[in-house]
């Protein structure tokens, strides 16, 4: 009640002084036409990818030539309809805060009429006109108003945490896609070799036959081997075709085909800390990751949505103000009323009752949902672990891998070729030097990619993986 008697302070003889009713519509008017009087928009982000990339405005330029991973996620975060959504949606509970704080201020409103109106009785013909201003104000509702605003207060808290969470998701996806068309283009290179390896072998069988110290069926085996392996190639090639439009999706714009990817050897290259065991690094995820923020202020939320339905149903104390000035011909009057309004539901065919049953299940299934994701949680971090541990031992056999098929292919051309050894040497040694070759390519791309999975899983997705040098420059 004090900010309504405040506010008619300034004007004691509201009925009679015009001058006021001018004043309340300029005061109100200016605050309904503000383009956001509780500054809620603020508190979403200005940009579609959050606060993980640096400071910087999305650039809209169409991406050419060789690309780093940095760029490839920086055009995703801000393209990609995925976070473009979440902001967007953020935006919305910003705004639906900023409706439910409008509760805590006055209604005012402005009503008006004229009108022409006949009589049999003379004057046939007269008119009148009336213009009034009104104000209402809730003055209590047991507790509804505010269980609306902590409400959506709690939606907005869990919108933001979700464009952050859709932020990191889409952050993860970008480096996987760039990381295995960085492997599909290492793959050609490797199929290349192969295939030069089968050529190679394949004009030694012919030279051989030729020379009369060979079987004609070494030629033809080694033909076919030489196909196989253009087959492979062209294959390989389409499979990078195919990740470079994935990973142009992801950027925004699935038609983009100027830009090739460059490998930075330094981005993931450093691993998360995994000194710890496993069952701590899910307590430490648990406190970071934003979905589980996210399911927390939705719970909250829900249990806001309670309190409001009981509210629903109880008394609403309101108090209410208005001024007219009515004109009949040339006979003008005026008239106000002060007064307070008591609303008191009796009976509302148990509206209320399954509003409330409803409102309470809606809290219990966020409370479900809240514990499902604190379960995915961890099964992600515990996952991404032991994987990060598998493919970091296995990355570090690759090399001796690659190294010892090279010299047994070599040696066995080698042999073949000065006549000491058979073609079926050859053909085995090449088959296993190209499996090493691609399963260094996959150790490589998987503790990489490992190495993202567990930042992410960990809620440590950050710009630095990539750039950190940018990122401090351009703090």
């Amino acid at each position: 009640m004090q900010r309504f008697s405040t506010r008619l302070s300034c004007c004691p003889d509201i009925v009679n002084s015009r001058l006021c009713l001018l004043l309340l519509v300029m005061v109100f008017g200016g605050v309904a036409s503000a383009a956001d009087p509780f500054a809620v928009f603020p508190r979403v982000s200005p940009s579609p990818a959050a606060d993980l990339r640096p400071a910087a405005a999305c650039n809209p330029a169409v991406l050419s030539g060789a690309i780093s991973l940095a760029q490839a996620v920086d055009r995703a975060l801000c393209a990609n309809p995925a976070t473009r959504s979440a902001w967007l949606a953020s935006r919305l509970r910003a705004a639906e805060l900023g409706q439910a704080d409008s509760a805590y201020l006055p209604e005012v409103s402005i009503n008006s009429s004229l009108a022409r109106s006949g009589d049999s009785v003379p004057p046939n013909d007269y008119s009148t006109w009336q213009i009034g201003i009104e104000a209402q104000y809730l003055l209590y509702d047991f507790g509804g108003r505010d269980a609306r605003s902590n409400a959506a207060e709690s939606l907005l808290a869990a919108s933001l945490a979700s464009h952050e969470a859709t932020v990191r998701v889409l952050y993860l996806q970008t480096v996987t896609a760039y990381f295995n068309l960085l492997t599909a283009q290492a793959a050609i290179t490797a199929a290349r070799e192969v295939e030069a390896s089968a050529l190679a072998a394949f004009k030694a069988a012919d030279a051989r036959v030729e020379a009369g110290t060979a079987i004609p069926v070494d030629r033809l085996q080694a033909k076919t081997l030489h196909t196989q392996r253009q087959i492979e190639r062209i294959r390989a090639e389409g499979v990078a075709a195919r990740l470079h439009g994935e990973l142009a999706a992801l950027m925004g714009d699935a038609s983009q085909n100027h830009f090739s990817v460059a490998d930075n050897e330094w981005a993931f290259s450093q691993s998360p800390d995994v000194s710890s065991a496993v069952d701590a690094l899910i307590e430490a995820a648990r406190t970071r990751r934003p979905e589980l923020r996210a399911a927390e202020a939705t719970l909250q939320a829900r249990e806001a949505g309670v309190t409001s339905a009981r509210a629903d149903g109880m008394p609403r104390l309101s108090a209410y103000v208005n001024a007219r000035r009515q004109d009949f011909d040339s006979l003008a009057t005026d008239s106000s009323s002060l007064g307070i309004n008591l609303t008191i539901p009796l009976f509302t065919g148990y509206r209320n009752t399954y509003q409330v049953a409803a409102a309470q299940t809606q809290a219990a299934l966020a409370a479900v949902d809240r514990d499902s994701v604190a379960n995915q949680v961890a099964l992600d971090v515990w996952r991404a672990y032991y994987k990060l541990k598998s493919e970091t031992e296995a990355d570090s056999r690759s090399t001796d891998l690659v190294e010892s098929a090279t010299a047994a292919e070599r040696l066995a051309l080698g042999r073949y070729r000065a006549g000491l050894g058979i073609l079926l040497d050859v053909l085995s040694a090449q088959a296993s030097l190209a499996q090493a070759r691609y399963t260094q390519l996959q150790t490589r791309l998987g503790l990489r990619v490992a190495r993202a999975e567990l930042a992410q899983a960990m809620g440590e997705l950050s710009w630095d993986w990539m750039e950190p040098a940018q990122r401090e420059g351009m703090k």
